[in-house]
């Protein structure tokens, strides 16, 4: 096996480190790397990569978007999207339109040969979590009246990414000192606040931190920021 891979990450650090990965397996080739979606839109079918490494919060145009036309472009490419949204959304919309897998950021950069090996050959691959998550999914569509239940349990309202975020927020971080801390793109956190805002329901930090607070996601040394 000799395959050609593309990198699709607006974060210059996490490509980078993607990219020293796959060079330190004889049977990988990085292609290129675009950070963008537009970008790689118009340069993958000119390359034709074995597989592409897809990230979802890039600026502008959206990975899930990117995918379902890069599957149309070039439909014999695997795509793995590799993001730290593990959002059920994302990840039937990524499955539903041709991703061949779907990893977390946080995946052991020592496996991630082997993960990307298994899609070259046919096979797909998934973090734990998100495959915890297929299958609940899976079990609740089977109970119907379990379902609507566990949906709108608390506990499934934020990932624990953020959850995580909302405590750095209750704290007093910027978005920079989040983006530090969590080792992600300012970019990725501000597209977090704005999923957080949406499923809580709310217009503002301060709004975010007193629904957290009430549904028991800050930590008790969170405090108020206006």
């Amino acid at each position: 096996m000799h395959a050609r891979i593309a990198i699709v990450e607006d974060t210059e650090t996490i490509a980078d480190e993607l990219e020293r990965v796959i060079k330190s397996d004889p049977e990988l080739t990085c292609v290129g790397k675009f950070g963008s979606a537009e970008l790689a839109i118009r340069k993958l079918p000119v390359m034709l990569p074995d597989l592409c490494i897809l990230d979802i919060g890039l600026p502008g145009m959206n990975g899930i978007a990117a995918l379902k036309i890069l599957k149309k472009k070039i439909p014999q490419m695997k795509i793995v999207v590799f993001t730290v949204f593990e959002d059920s959304e994302y990840i039937i919309d990524a499955i539903q339109n041709g991703a061949s897998g779907y990893l977390l950021k946080d995946t052991d950069r020592r496996l991630l040969c082997a993960e990307l090996k298994v899609m070259l050959q046919g096979g797909s691959t998934l973090t734990p979590r998100v495959a915890l998550k297929i299958s609940q999914l899976v079990t609740a569509q089977a109970q119907p009246g379990k379902a609507e239940v566990d949906i709108d349990a608390p506990q499934n309202l934020l990932t624990e990414r953020q959850i995580s975020i909302l405590n750095h927020i209750a704290l007093g971080f910027d978005y920079k000192e989040i983006a530090d801390e969590l080792d992600i793109s300012e970019h990725t956190v501000r597209r977090h606040i704005e999923n957080i805002y949406e499923r809580l329901e709310v217009n503002s930090k301060k709004e975010a931190i007193r629904a957290g607070h009430k549904l028991g996601f800050l930590k008790s040394m969170a405090k108020w920021v206006s």
